[in-house]
């Protein structure tokens, strides 16, 4: 299987589908099938070594660090950065968005080309023409005067102007953004307007605020944006979209602060994000809405998605989202997203990563997540719904209760679309995701294949101390859609409730460990290391070569479902294998060989009981 995302490919490796257990799991007894080379918990790297499962060190992403506990960790400063100053991962200091250099012009790449503003030359030397000695006092007298191509270049001042770039490429440079500052006057639709005929066009060095939008694109391609600070405007950071014609934009090396309702937005357009920072979006003081960090749109003018990578950059403190992604493709590679806030008006979400269809078409998106941290953000940290996403190689921690009643937290959240109904389809690999609420991975109405993952830790729901499923696959709610899961090379590990939980579905449970799984906090029920269950429709599973150890109440669990069970070990239940009939259908065990139950050393036989046992309700959206 190969996914595409922005023009690369990355495969799934066959390797990763092999088998897998953590460090201290006893291999199962008999081996296994001669052509699993590693035990439950690990898996198979290229190489032909076998591996914890997890993320391993090599997959780190730049400006990374392995923690040494299956997971990465981003090298940033101690501290947040204040107002001006930024870090992206790799940097252990605040600094500038773009250093200031020595003299008037600092480190400007000044050439034959170049037009010279000055806002404090005092027409002493004769009238200003854009030379060195004789500098335009204002941007826009510059931006007029300069030839096509022709590099623009602004000495220290405040510059209370809105600039209309149109009808040619120019490059605008500022010394730095600390020393240079265009400020809009709210006149414009922006403090920068690029437009038709400009394509190529590049602004670097400069601080841009000011009444209305910060920087908009529109029929502009091949934009270079560097070394900015956009901060404090009255609407949207950056905006790029086609409604006058294809856009497209680098921006890199730049920092995106305290602008209100989207700190970037793009529509029908492309656009690379480098090492910059997008926080501290604030909602809009009208209705309290919005707030999002970057906001990857479907184009309402021309009906076409749009094409965005975030790399190496830090995406916090926004509201509602920190990353939207709506009928349209993304990719977000070594980057940190967090620390996202509720939304203002209701207090709901506060999600990290949304990914999902576009209401008014049912377009997909399709978005690649890899080596990256997702984390302290509320709801959901990563939320995919109608669309197609992997995961890949990343850590989803720490995600925090729905602020408006205490409920959610969930990690990962696949669904099917509320809108067009469509199935999500979701790859995670060699991922940790752990101290969630709820739930650490959900899957409902969709298909889902996990594989090398480590799930564990998850906590219970804030609002009543109920749940805590390390993985919930079931059958969705408003369409009565199924799910369709597999679970490979694994390990769930210190979940609450149920480890792995599967309701009206069909999973595939294959070299996996699932251990110390704990009854639920609010009353002591359940504790099942996997469970399965028909209820609004039927559920079946596939158990092979896993080891299901220390659990609360049964190791499995069927009610109403066939499970067919191979190669697995049973260690240490009260209860290793409990079946009952549910809503008049009968369970059924197909034994496939080589299932081994123990405790303390002892082997004891794998009898199938009936317990009357209480079955699970469906996870709540």
């Amino acid at each position: 299987m190969v996914v595409k995302a922005l023009g690369f490919a990355v495969p799934v490796f066959a390797a990763l589908l092999l088998s897998g257990c953590a460090d201290d799991a006893p291999s199962v007894a008999g081996g296994g099938a001669a052509s699993v080379p590693c035990v439950p918990g690990e898996f198979e790297h290229p190489d032909g070594s076998c591996l914890p499962v997890g993320i391993p060190p090599e997959l780190c992403g730049q400006g990374f660090e392995h923690d040494g506990n299956l997971g990465c960790e981003p090298i940033l400063p101690p501290e947040p950065c204040p107002a001006g100053l930024m870090a992206v991962p790799g940097e252990t200091e605040c600094r500038e968005a773009m250093a200031c250099g020595e003299g008037r012009w600092g480190d400007i790449p000044l050439d034959a080309t170049t037009v010279y503003v000055d806002q404090s030359y005092d027409q002493g030397a004769g009238p200003s023409d854009g030379t060195e000695s004789r500098p335009y006092t204002t941007v826009g007298e510059a931006v007029t005067a300069a030839p096509a191509g022709a590099l623009v270049a602004i000495a220290p001042g405040s510059y209370a102007e809105d600039v209309l770039i149109s009808g040619k490429p120019l490059r605008l440079w500022g010394k730095c953004p600390a020393e240079v500052e265009l400020v809009g006057t709210g006149a414009e639709v922006a403090t920068v307007f690029i437009r038709g005929g400009a394509s190529g066009s590049e602004l670097a060095g400069l601080a841009i605020r000011g009444l209305a939008l910060g920087i908009v694109a529109s029929a502009a391609e091949n934009l270079q944006l560097h070394g900015l600070w956009v901060h404090d405007n009255a609407y949207r950071g950056i905006n790029l979209e086609d409604t006058l014609g294809p856009t497209s934009a680098v921006v890199s090396s730049s920092l995106i602060e305290l602008n209100v309702a989207t700190g970037v937005f793009v529509a029908g357009s492309h656009a690379e994000f480098e090492a910059s920072v997008i926080r501290d979006t604030l909602p809009q003081p009208s209705d309290l809405r919005f707030g999002s960090g970057i906001s990857i749109e479907h184009s309402s003018e021309t009906g076409t998605g749009s094409s965005v990578s975030l790399r190496a950059s830090v995406i916090e403190r926004n509201h509602d989202l920190g990353v939207a992604v709506s009928g349209s493709e993304g990719g977000v590679e070594a980057c940190v997203v967090r620390n996202t806030l509720p939304r203002a008006y209701d207090q709901a979400s506060g999600r990290g990563i949304g990914v999902q269809d576009h209401a008014g078409t049912g377009l997909r998106s399709n978005v690649l997540v890899r080596a990256s941290v997702i984390e302290l953000n509320h709801d959901l940290g990563v939320f995919v719904s109608g669309s197609d996403a992997v995961l890949e190689a990343s850590v989803v921690r720490d995600t925090l209760p729905r602020a408006s009643d205490q409920t959610a937290g969930r990690g990962i959240n696949i669904q099917d679309s509320a809108d067009s109904g469509a199935r999500s389809n979701a790859v995670l690999r060699t991922s940790l995701i752990e101290r969630n609420h709820q739930g650490g991975v959900f899957v409902t109405g969709s298909d889902a294949e996990l594989d090398a993952i480590v799930v564990r830790n998850t906590l219970p729901r804030a609002s009543d101390q109920n749940g805590g499923r390390g993985i919930n696959v079931q059958d969705s709610s408003d369409t009565g859609a199924q799910s369709n899961a597999t679970l490979r090379a694994s390990l769930i590990e210190h979940s609450l409730e149920f480890g792995v939980a599967v309701l009206s579905s069909h999973v595939t449970v294959e070299s996996t460990v699932v251990r110390d799984t704990l009854p639920q906090q609010a009353d002591g029920l359940f504790g099942d290391g996997v469970v399965v269950v028909s209820d609004r429709s039927p559920a079946s599973a596939h158990v092979g070569n896993c080891a299901v150890q220390r659990s609360a109440r049964a190791g499995l669990a069927t009610f109403g479902a066939p499970v067919t069970l191979g190669e697995s070990l049973f260690d240490c239940n009260p209860i290793h294998l409990n079946g009952e009939t549910h809503e008049g259908a009968a369970f059924s065990f197909d034994d496939l060989g080589g299932n081994t139950c123990e405790c303390m050393g002892e082997t004891l036989a794998c009898k199938v009981q009936s317990a009357i046992l209480e079955p699970p309700e469906p996870m709540p959206l």
